[in-house]
């Protein structure tokens, strides 16, 4: 039990009372010369204030209504830096809940962490929560949204010192006509709160603004919760006003077994609210101290290094286990592992002796002023207050821009960018299990989830079919050189894992001496069909799926695993020669568009894009179905998977041999902090994080088409998404449905039979067509997947795009401009930090990148749409280059050699049609492209001209793929259409669209 303190609220020195004493005596004679006769004055003993408890020992809070942290985040976090707190509540942050993350970095100290809970609905408000890092397992922030419409509440727990303390902050925006509040809801919904909390939590703080005048005894309301304060057995501490004008608004109430320490309201001229700090008698937290294991590789002689790698004696019988072992000792002996503990103490490097210096005249104004109480005095200590700011600033500032220029690299770039963007997420565990069994509890989650699935499709009858193969077998894989070896190991990004003997970074600088020996393992693996066991066993590392989830819930982290380097060496070489074979056999799924070299995203909804608006410029409507499956690449069987490669797709002999070695005896352990769980057998799926898996994958679904072929229903893949699509006239529409629910449910009875679990609840059918035909349809609003109903939905974001049932592209153009927008007022929160060249790689790559991404559905639009997306680029532009709002746009955009919105999508269409007539492209899109062949012998005849087929309808088959690439590549001059390669065509092309944009 915390023990209860009387609360000292003393904040400033109180007026001393000089005592007066009469007394009666002979007078003595006066000097001739003035002077001061010591005897008369009598020695008085002076009344201090009572010294405030010890902040360095204590568990200490802070409460502030900031009004407004936007333009406060220095002066914020130097005040939660300089008070000691170990905890702090801030009311009317202002901040949104997306776009204002370099604000909230910029306002959280070393040492701390963030978390906002900002109004949803309107301006103002908003509620944040800040505690330092070595509280992290011991706090518990709700991610609740509480049903209260009179005032705003975050609730916060805390477990320190084997004591619970639950705290509430509350903000009650006054009432007013506009959000048509009042006080008696509040007093009614706030009672609700008290009546439960207090009978739940013993130890309960509630702090926060509540817009009364608690001290004024004429307030009815006030006194209606003066009175159930008791009741509850409840006390409010604060007793002196908490606003520049007079009253009490601010709060603090605490719930009988709570005691709270050295209460003290002080104005920090930040707000017209002032701060109001307590202690608890508990101990105050410590820093957070961690256990670190590593090697200092910046010491190592690479020289004498290499001479040891070259000096290897390995055993020929056991290659990587005792490639594995050496590599290892030889790493112990030049770098070897040091395990020390670690005091965190965040510093911000900022913070020089010059400011320190600054600090201490402030204070010193400070004190001045709250004894004297004199304007003077509080001019003097504003003005010592605004210069520590501006050098803090002004060194932050200097210290962030020297580290942006001195970045070597984007990946270092968007590192540091992204700390100041609030892009970069501390890794997030659970604190409602003990770490050391963490690791367990998480790997028994993932191996019981994907059981619980294959139990329920193992109950289901029937067995997988397989179509027999003609052609020629793929029996072995050929050895391969050094050379592509190392080729492979150079292309490859340097990953380390912790199952690596060495990081990758070393075998690059040792790959001469170590090819040989890689070469060898990979070869031995693919002569003999088998894969060496320590290639088989990742380890997982559990990460939060997004970062508003519950963090004590176990579905919501995802397992990302991780495998030796080599393996995935071995496992490219294997994938090249497999993609010789399915080559040459035609054993490819033309429809599958991932893991495809030349196919990607923007290719697949291209062309189902352009088989819908085809289909609606002949007048007729059209279904879209997006089919769903869960934890698809877990459950996949590896009986069935062996038994496709080999009827299939022709592997047999040692490669078979070789994949029935890769996917069975696998392992794999979660590692969190450098604790394992116990290895789990793996008897399902392919791989994760491995390079085969996904390849895998798209053969073990390759059958499915020919059910799909069955129905007549036209369909698309991307790895395990599934897309249907079927157009009929209006008065088929009825056989359109049943056509698309007989087909869905032969797809579920493949699946299941196929050990793949179909997600009825997250299939989403969407009609398409023109409005006028989708009117005519309001009869049949859903159809029923096996036992579910589907509502038909009139918008779904398939791949990344929104798309809508006119195709006309408003919520993906919405959609876009509103994150742009964001990650533009992002930027520019930061942009004074960044030079030009930083600037425009960010705008680069979170602004110009989502623009351009599948803008070759925009073609054809109406230029009021499109104008929108230009207005981003001509805003990304004045961010860049600095300029105002109203400044002329061209010579900005000329500047940095940007192409506008339409050229952009001229841009990747032209380029789309010359990698199709070059065979570079999907076959679904070259087919769709036919060349013009002249019915006489004219001169144009060898302008490599395309036929542009007749459409009907500008708002649908005018925005065609078969049509916009046609019309664009005919309109290119044919010094551009007759480049010789793909870099020159891109280059030709961009000078021609920037000459003919740039200069009419």
């Amino acid at each position: 039990m915390i023990q209860i303190n009387q609360p000292d609220i003393t904040h400033v020195p109180k007026t001393m009372k000089i005592e007066t004493i009469a007394s009666t005596g002979t007078r003595a004679v006066a000097h001739s010369q003035k002077c001061i006769n010591r005897s008369n004055l009598v020695s008085i003993k002076r009344t201090l204030p009572t010294k405030q408890g010890d902040d360095s020992k204590h568990f200490k809070v802070c409460y502030l209504n900031a009004q407004s942290c936007r333009n406060k985040t220095t002066e914020l976090a130097d005040l939660i830096h300089d008070s000691q707190a170990d905890l702090v509540f801030i009311t009317e942050t202002w901040f949104r809940e997306v776009g204002d993350e370099p604000l909230m970095q910029a306002m959280t100290p070393p040492g701390f962490n963030l978390h906002s809970c900002p109004r949803l609905t309107g301006a103002g408000g908003g509620l944040a929560v800040l505690y330092r890092t070595s509280l992290r397992d011991c706090v518990d922030i709700s991610l609740e949204r509480f049903d209260f419409l009179s005032f705003e509440l975050c609730k916060t727990k805390i477990r320190h010192c084997n004591q619970d303390l639950t705290f509430l902050c509350v903000y009650r925006p006054p009432p007013n006509k506009k959000n048509k509040l009042s006080t008696p809801q509040f007093l009614a919904e706030f009672t609700e709160l008290l009546d439960e909390y207090a009978n739940l939590h013993c130890n309960l703080v509630v702090v926060g603004d509540i817009n009364l005048h608690y001290d004024s005894q004429s307030d009815l309301n006030a006194n209606t919760l003066k009175t159930l304060l008791p009741t509850l057995n409840l006390s409010q501490l604060v007793d002196r006003p908490t606003h520049r004008r007079g009253h009490t608004l601010d709060w603090v109430v605490v719930g009988g077994d709570v005691g709270v320490s050295d209460l003290i309201v002080q104005d920090m001229l930040i707000s017209d609210h002032f701060v109001i700090s307590f202690g608890f008698d508990l101990q105050k937290p410590g820093p957070a101290r961690r256990v670190v294991t590593s090697r200092n590789m910046k010491r190592i002689d690479m020289a004498a290094l290499k001479d040891d790698v070259r000096a290897l004696q390995l055993d020929r019988h056991d290659l990587v286990s005792s490639y594995n072992s050496d590599l290892r000792r030889i790493l112990d002996k030049h770098a070897p592992l040091t395990t020390r503990t670690v005091t965190d103490r965040p510093s911000a490097p900022w913070l020089t002796p010059e400011v320190s210096t600054a600090k201490q005249d402030r204070r010193r104004a400070e004190r001045e002023w709250r004894k004297s109480a004199l304007t003077v005095h509080r001019q003097i200590f504003t003005f010592h207050r605004e210069a520590v700011k501006e050098m803090v600033d002004k060194n932050r500032h200097q210290f962030i821009s020297q580290k942006i220029e001195n970045s070597t690299s984007s990946k270092e770039l968007f590192l540091i960018t992204g700390q100041l963007l609030g892009k970069v997420q501390n890794k997030k565990l659970p604190n409602s299990v003990p770490l050391d069994d963490l690791p367990d509890k998480f790997g028994d989650f993932f191996a019981e989830k994907i059981e619980k699935i294959r139990v329920e499709l193992d109950a289901a009858p029937g067995h997988p079919e397989h179509a027999p193969f003609h052609g020629a077998h793929l029996t072995g894989f050929s050895p391969v050189t050094k050379e592509q070896v190392k080729k492979i190991i150079e292309k490859a990004p340097p990953k380390s894992c912790i199952l690596d003997p060495i990081p990758s970074e070393l075998l690059n600088e040792c790959l001469e001496e170590l090819l040989p020996v890689i070469t060898d393992i990979i070869n031995q693996s693919l002569t003999s069909g088998q894969v060496p066991p320590s290639f088989k066993h990742a380890v997982v590392t559990p990460l939060l799926k997004k970062a508003n989830l519950d963090i004590n819930t176990f579905k919501n982290y995802r397992p990302v695993s991780n495998l030796p380097f080599v393996s995935k060496v071995l496992e490219k070489v294997v994938l090249a020669q497999l993609s010789e074979h399915l080559a040459k056999t035609g054993m490819v799924e033309p429809l599958q568009s991932a893991y495809r070299a030349d196919h990607s995203t923007e290719t697949a909804l291209l062309k189902v894009a352009n088989d819908l608006l085809t289909a609606c410029d002949s007048g007729s409507v059209s279904l879209l179905a997006l089919l769903d499956l869960s934890a698809a690449f877990d459950t996949l069987d590896h009986d069935i998977l062996l038994a496709r490669l080999n009827t299939t797709f022709g592997i047999t002999g040692t490669a078979l041999g070789w994949f029935c070695s890769y996917l069975t005896g696998r392992t794999q352990a979660v590692v969190i902090q450098n604790k394992h769980s116990e290895d789990t057998i793996l008897k399902y799926g392919v791989p994760q994080g491995s390079v085969l898996g996904p390849v895998l994958f798209t053969m073990y679904m390759q059958p499915l088409s020919k059910v799909i072929k069955h129905h007549n229903v036209l369909y698309h893949m991307f790895a395990d998404d599934t897309q249907l699509q079927k157009s009929a006239h209006t008065k088929q529409f009825t056989e359109l449905v049943q056509s698309i629910e007989s087909c869905s449910d032969s797809i579920k009875q493949w699946m299941t039979v196929n050990k793949l679990k179909m997600n009825d609840d997250k299939t989403e059918i969407m009609p398409v067509g023109k409005q006028s035909k989708l009117k005519l349809l309001s009869e049949t609003s859903s159809l029923t997947l096996s036992d579910t109903t589907v509502t038909f939905s009139t918008k779904v974001k398939n791949l990344g795009v929104h798309l809508d049932s006119n195709l006309s592209m408003d919520a993906h153009i919405n959609s876009l401009c509103r994150t742009a927008f964001l990650e533009m007022r992002r930027i520019s929160q930061i942009r004074h930090l960044l030079s030009l060249d930083a600037t425009k790689t960010l705008v680069s790559a979170f602004i110009l990148s989502r623009l351009d991404y599948c803008n070759s559905l925009l073609a054809g639009l109406p230029d009021a749409k499109l104008d929108r997306l230009q207005r981003i680029m001509n805003n990304a532009a004045r961010l860049v280059l600095r300029k105002r709002k109203r400044d002329h746009v061209t010579p900005l955009l000329m500047t940095l050699h940007w192409l506008p919105i339409k050229a952009r999508i001229t841009y990747k269409i032209a380029t789309l049609c010359y990698r199709s007539l070059q065979d570079s492209a999907p076959s679904y899109l070259s087919s769709l492209l036919k060349p013009h062949v002249p019915t006489r012998n004219l001169r144009s005849a060898d302008a490599g001209h395309l036929v542009v087929p007749r459409v009907k309808l500008n708002a649908f088959g005018k925005r065609a793929f078969t049509y916009t690439a046609p019309s664009i590549w005919n309109s290119l001059p044919m010094s551009v259409r007759l480049s010789t390669s793909l870099p020159s065509f891109k280059s030709s092309l961009k000078t021609h669209l920037f000459r003919e944009y740039f200069n009419p």
